[in-house]
């Protein structure tokens, strides 16, 4: 095995990526031929892909991967979850994960991002009245290709049946304490920040990746999920 991939593949596991400004011999390292060949076929073996956005590299897991992708458990552990804490309303965060990304990144191309940042408020407000929008559609209980939409319509009422609560709420009965909750778990990934003023933004890692999340075999399944299609919550 290349000595430098292995080099590589450290430096990956440990910080997920290699900046060209913080580290110029890795980056020296990444573009050498032999190492990268050696690092893609490491990719091959584990379930990661290796992306390259302008002066950064980062590690991304396939959805083969059965070591690097989050479960359940990692879940809680990021937002600080008690046992308390239903699966079902992580599936709810993980919903208005999805919606939060769509709202920041559902142009196209080189234009994929349209805003640049939403406050808590704005986007409790946006939030609910997609909800709002999915409940108002009726569902045929005969038809069981709305076996999923169902799931969907679940989670919807789920958030429209809580409560606004504080601003600073960490509460998962209230809408801001499930917001600062998935923002807990945002940063953690290093994908979105809170500044000062309460806006907020994603980070350049977010911005980096996103081109890659659209791909145009996701961007579809992706739009569904958003826009009335289907969810399973199983």
């Amino acid at each position: 095995m290349n000595k430098k991939a292995l080099i590589l593949f450290h430096e990956l596991m440990k910080k997920g990526r290699i900046d060209r400004t913080e580290n110029g011999l890795l980056w020296n390292y990444a573009e050498d031929n032999e190492a990268r060949d050696g690092l893609d076929q490491m990719g091959e073996e584990l379930g990661f892909e290796i992306l390259q956005a302008q002066d950064r590299i980062y590690m991304v897991p396939t959805q083969d991967n059965d070591l690097f992708l989050k479960n359940n458990v990692d879940y809680r552990a990021d937002i600080k979850a008690t046992n308390e804490v239903k699966n079902r309303v992580l599936y709810l965060m993980n919903y208005l994960a999805v919606y939060i990304l769509f709202i920041f990144f559902k142009g196209e191309g080189n234009d994929a991002q349209v805003r640049d940042f939403i406050s808590k408020e704005e986007l409790i407000k946006e939030f609910t009245e997609h909800c709002q929008s999915v409940t108002a559609k009726e569902i045929d209980a005969d038809d069981k290709t709305n076996d999923y939409s169902e799931n969907f319509y679940m989670l919807s009422e789920d958030w429209l049946g809580k409560k606004e609560g504080e601003e600073n709420s960490r509460r998962t009965e209230d809408r801001y304490g499930i917001v600062n909750k998935i923002l807990q778990k945002f940063k953690a990934d290093d994908l979105f920040t809170v500044d000062e003023s309460g806006l907020i933004r994603p980070t350049p890692k977010t911005k980096d990746l996103m081109p890659y999340v659209l791909r145009k075999d996701r961007i579809q399944m992706i739009n569904a999920w958003i826009e009335g299609g289907k969810i399973c919550l199983r």
